[in-house]
């Protein structure tokens, strides 16, 4: 039984991606955000759980994607998907162009599943990366009304951002590896910390998911503009 716990732990993945889903269609984005952290928390636990059971499967490996397909590939994409049809209802054609999100995603995650180059390391984003970099955007701009709001409601911000994104899952640089950080590492730590404390104070009299989801989007842009400089560097 215990070669199936890690399988088991990656469908509650899936089945909270398909929940998110649903809430993202329905517009209820705070609900979206819980289903992405449920999402995330699977996600390195089935990973957890095999190693620690020694419980590999060549199976495991392949509905670990697409699991992570739907959790993190399809789920930002139907938030973006819903904000853009609330906010420029009358440009139908463009409501859709977040789903290019989905489609690279299935190629960043079918490249994986095969590049023997990304044992250590991650080139190109990583679909959880996108996710939680994007979904709590969507998150943080429709419940508030500042600038992120406004600017997520152009008719061309939305679009631009998929196809932005879309390119960092399908290109070759490498970036948000956690598994070979050195003084990086103590850098994105302190700087987390920074952000975290920030976020909490300017947000405190506010909703939970708003103060969540600014601290997780603040905290992937901060990891990513950090991997990206030291990749110049190099």
């Amino acid at each position: 039984m215990k070669k199936h716990i890690p399988n088991l732990i990656t469908l509650c993945n899936l089945l909270s991606g398909c929940t998110g889903v649903v809430f993202a269609v329905r517009g209820n984005f705070q609900a979206v955000l819980i289903t992405l952290m449920a999402s995330e928390l699977f996600d390195f636990f089935d990973g957890f759980s095999a190693r620690a059971l020694h419980a590999y499967s060549p199976i495991g490996k392949e509905l670990d994607s697409l699991a992570d397909l739907v959790s993190f590939g399809l789920c930002p994409a139907v938030c973006l998907f819903s904000w853009y049809g609330i906010a420029q209802p009358d440009i139908p054609f463009l409501r859709w162009f977040p789903f290019v999100l989905t489609a690279a995603s299935a190629m960043r995650l079918a490249k994986f599943n095969i590049d023997t180059r990304q044992a250590t390391s991650f080139l190109g984003l990583a679909t959880s990366g996108c996710a939680l970099l994007l979904t709590p955007l969507s998150v943080y701009s429709f419940y508030t009304d500042g600038f992120l709001h406004t600017l997520m409601g152009t008719v061309w911000f939305i679009p631009v951002l998929s196809a932005v994104f879309s390119y960092l899952l399908v290109c070759e640089l490498p970036m948000f590896s956690l598994k070979k950080m050195t003084g990086q590492l103590k850098a994105f730590i302190v700087g987390s910390v920074v952000l975290v404390i920030a976020c909490v104070i300017r947000e405190i009299r506010g909703p939970w998911y708003v103060t969540v989801s600014l601290c997780i989007f603040l905290i992937l842009t901060y990891y990513l503009v950090l991997n990206l400089a030291t990749m110049k560097r190099r």
